[in-house]
């Protein structure tokens, strides 16, 4: 399953990829790397990998969809390669609960497509629970 091109492009750059990239690559950007910023001992490690969504749907009702699989993948294989945690965080604009997907396994070949553990919080107990997350 190949999830189908977006109509709108959101920038300069998916303008250029598109007339300059073969169509039979997967463009991953990598929305967020989660580092530990206070402490230099720890040399700027990254912890984890952070895939950011936003719409419309609830919070508490939204999962993640298989049309995103192919991207899902290759966030998926980096994060095993690079020994990190892979998280998808989903919000709406309203910004008054956000989804956390703690993402287990990916794989095309399952019906269970994706394993996850899913917690819905406000923004300020995101905020407190930060830290002991990642």
């Amino acid at each position: 399953m190949i999830k189908q091109v977006n109509v709108r492009t959101s920038n300069e750059f998916h303008d250029w990829q598109r007339k300059n990239l073969p169509g039979r690559f997967v463009i991953q950007d990598i929305d967020t790397w989660v580092l530990v910023l206070s402490d230099s001992k720890s040399d700027y490690e990254p912890l984890a990998l952070i895939e950011l969504k936003r719409s419309f749907i609830p919070p508490h009702k939204w999962e993640p969809f298989k049309d995103d699989l192919p991207n899902y993948m290759a966030l998926y294989r980096l994060s095993e390669r690079a020994k990190l945690p892979l998280w998808t965080i989903y919000f709406t604009k309203e910004f008054d609960f956000l989804a956390l997907f703690k993402i287990l396994s990916v794989d095309p070949h399952s019906e269970q497509w994706m394993k996850y553990e899913k917690t819905v919080l406000t923004p300020s107990q995101f905020e407190q629970k930060f830290d002991s997350l990642f």
